[in-house]
């Protein structure tokens, strides 16, 4: 993370006549160097409860703490591999209403750092107390990016979605006495105005205005991806039909601007995924490289597994649609690392950091203040800030702050 070069060695007379920053790392020192105290964890083979008691390094909650003589007074390097592979999350657990892990049970919401990139801010630390490097030096090799990732289940709300669909949402806005929507619904499906999730020209036109920005710096810095339903209609997925010319169409346009990724069906399974990944590259004619998880409804490892078997490369499903935060505590993409198998993986893992569900509700001033936030945390460690959306949440038949808020990221 702080991409600097390493050596690892276990021969100590190699170790002993390195003349650069070097640190010894065990159960106990080899003599006077700088030396990081090892719980053991790192050298376990497979998955063991372990006990997390909270100490704290300076104002940086932490814990494994050293017993004895350590320059740092946890083991730094189990503690964040605990973090970042999620380990917590491969024991039994409570789930939410819609099956995925929630954030409540977590170390990080327990413990109260769950919006603090924890192991970014120890990296930090490290880089000056052990390494003697001046963080900002370090971390200008990298280029931190605001990503805005929108997860499109339904590309319209009322049109091509059929007379089941739309017959229920009629009769809800009926029965709500929404009498309003049911006349604009009616409207929409007479092509009397524009289907209310008829917006992703509004929501292109902060990133293409960057495209044309002469500043390089901004155009690396802002980046945005959508990700497309594409799943065969049930139950769960009531989107419009990945067999609507229209949506193909829409998907290439959206592509010529943006990176384009695939959205998974809910309750997918492994058949389900195989040709979801196929039919988004006939559809699209590109490698499919991005992928998000259906409401963020990832279990650990089952649905990474799944990913690298398909040589998908990238995700972007790390977060909690709940909760701001760092569910990974890191802002840094990373490598997903199967504990199961103790191995890393080729699958590059995009935490986000906040979703635009958990401010949905506030007020502008409220919403600024969450983005404001987190911003300052990712900004502070050199990380990068990625915000997820629902397509939905740019209806216009509601009152949302969501492209004013979308602005804000890309624009900063």
């Amino acid at each position: 993370m702080l991409e600097v070069e390493y050596e690892i060695t276990g021969e100590l007379n190699v170790f002993v006549g390195h003349e650069g920053t070097k640190f010894s790392y065990g159960d106990k020192p080899l003599g006077e160097e700088t030396f990081i105290w090892s719980n053991g964890l790192l050298s376990e083979h497979g998955i063991d409860d372990h006990d997390i008691d909270i100490i704290q390094w300076d104002d940086l909650p932490a814990f494994f703490q050293a017993p004895e003589r350590s320059d740092v007074p946890f083991d730094i390097f189990a503690a964040s591999f605990y973090l970042i592979t999620r380990y917590e999350e491969y024991f039994p657990q409570v789930k939410d209403d819609l099956g995925r892990y929630s954030p409540y049970e977590s170390i990080a919401y327990k413990y109260d750092f769950l919006r603090e990139p924890l192991i970014d801010l120890w990296i930090k630390k490290f880089s000056q107390v052990v390494l003697k490097q001046d963080f900002k030096s370090l971390s200008r090799k990298r280029t931190p990016k605001r990503t805005v990732a929108i997860e499109v289940a339904t590309f319209n709300k009322y049109r091509k979605r059929g007379l089941i669909v739309n017959a229920t949402l009629f009769s809800r806005h009926v029965r709500n006495l929404r009498l309003n929507r049911a006349w604009k619904q009616i409207k929409t499906l007479l092509n009397l105005r524009e289907d209310p999730y008829d917006n992703s020209d509004d929501i292109l036109v902060p990133i293409k205005k960057i495209r044309f920005d002469r500043s390089r710096d901004r155009k690396n810095r802002a980046d945005m991806v959508f990700f497309f339903h594409l799943g065969n209609y049930n139950d769960f997925n009531t989107g419009v039909t990945y067999k609507s010319k229209s949506y193909v169409e829409a998907i290439k346009h959206i592509a010529d601007y943006v990176k384009v990724g695939l959205r998974f069906s809910s309750n997918t399974s492994s058949d389900d995924v195989y040709q979801e990944e196929k039919r988004f590259e006939e559809l699209v004619k590109r490698p499919l490289q991005h992928t998000m998880a259906a409401n963020s409804k990832i279990s650990m490892p089952g649905h990474y597994k799944l990913l690298v078997d398909t040589k998908t490369m990238e995700d972007y499903s790390m977060g909690y649609v709940a909760e701001p935060g760092f569910r990974a505590s890191t802002s840094l993409p990373f490598y997903f690392y199967d504990l199961d198998y103790e191995v890393q993986t080729p699958l590059l893992i995009h935490p986000y950091c906040l979703h635009y569900n958990t401010m949905a509700l506030q007020t502008r001033s409220g919403q600024q203040s969450i983005l404001k936030e987190i911003q300052e945390v990712v900004d502070n460690v050199h990380g990068n800030f990625i915000v997820q959306f629902h397509y939905e949440h740019f209806d216009r038949d509601i009152k949302s702050h969501a492209l004013e808020i979308l602005e804000s990221i890309i624009d900063e």
